[in-house]
Order: C-alpha cells, then structure tokens, then sequence
C-alpha cells in the first residue's frame, strides 16, 4: 500500500466492507478490455474503497460494480469510450473551444475514470508508464477549461479532502467540504 493512499485512509476511513473492489485475478480482463495496464494506485483504491461517492458530488468508476448509468450498461469500458469519445467531435466543430485532448488509446490520450454531478469527467492522460499519468478533470462540455494534476489518484483524494488542491471543473461550493468525504454504495 503506497503512502498517499494509507494518508487518505486516515483523512477518510474506507468501509469495513467496500462494495464491488474485485480481486487481482478479474484485472488482466479489465485491462485487456481498454487496451492498457491501469495505475496499482487505482487498483489498491478499488480493492479498499470500493463503489462509492466522494462528497456527495463525484465518484470513480469501479469496474466491478454493475453501474445503472445509461452509457455504462455493457461495461467500464464502453462508459470510459462514450463518456470522453466526442472529443475528436468537439475539436472540429470548436476550434477555439475545446479541451485539447484525443481520448484513448491515441498517444497521450485521455482515459476516463470518474464523473462529477456537473457533468465533468475525471481522466488519465496516459502519457508514460501507467503508474505515473497525470489526472485531467474536464467540465461538462469538455470545453478548454480543465485541471491536470501530475499526481496519483489517491494524493489527488487526498488533496481534496484536505482542501489543498480545488479544480476550476468542479462546484464552486465544493469547499469547504461537507461529512461525509466518502459514501459507500450499499449493494453490488
């Protein structure tokens, strides 16, 4: 277990019994789904949080949790390639205005791997070895207003719940933050 995420453990106790975190064996098959080996950091999240929501505003795509979400009935996969796949759309209708990113598996691409309520998408660009991918948030309307932290997914948490890192992407009223950081789901 790496240091940021026995930080956000402290800043935020997981469930004693998360919902949908998986087993090492059921990887390789997400992996191979999408294409490219995913972050340890990701993995050791899903297998201590689980499926959940953090502040009541965003959450991150478990891939073992069956998701209601319309463009996530098939698999993670399919919602990850819906949810950012009009960015190559945007860019030639909208020029000026729009996130200048290809998603994946272009080079440097953006992989999804979180929502917000707003409508935003939380993603990896996947430039380098998979453990060190910065996180990009994008706004609902994948517009050329984005964060990109050069963190992993559980120091980013941990920034937010410490208040020490806030998108532009995200709510305004955000912070300070509101108990609890994270919400268990209640069933698989």
């Amino acid at each position: 277990m790496n240091s940021s995420l026995q930080r956000l453990i402290r800043l935020a106790p997981p469930p004693s019994n998360p919902v949908a975190s998986g087993n090492i064996e059921q990887w390789p098959q997400i992996e191979s789904e999408i294409g490219s080996k995913l972050p340890q950091d990701f993995k050791d999240y899903i297998k201590t949080y689980g499926a959940g929501q953090w502040f009541d505003f965003f959450g991150i795509v478990d891939p073992f949790y069956e998701w209601k979400h319309p463009e996530a009935k098939e698999s993670w996969c399919d919602w990850m390639t819906k949810r950012i796949g009009n960015l190559d759309k945007i860019e030639e209708k909208y020029k000026n205005y729009h996130a200048p990113f290809r998603p994946h598996p272009a080079p440097n691409g953006l992989l999804a791997f979180g929502y917000d309520d707003n409508g935003g998408t939380l993603c990896w660009q996947t430039e380098g070895e998979s453990d060190s991918w910065p996180i990009v948030c994008l706004d609902g309307k994948l517009s050329e207003e984005y964060d990109t932290f050069k963190m992993t997914l559980t120091a980013f948490l941990a920034g937010l719940v410490r208040e020490e890192i806030s998108p532009v992407t995200f709510a305004p009223d955000l912070f300070p933050a509101r108990q609890p950081f994270f919400r268990p789901y209640v069933h698989e």
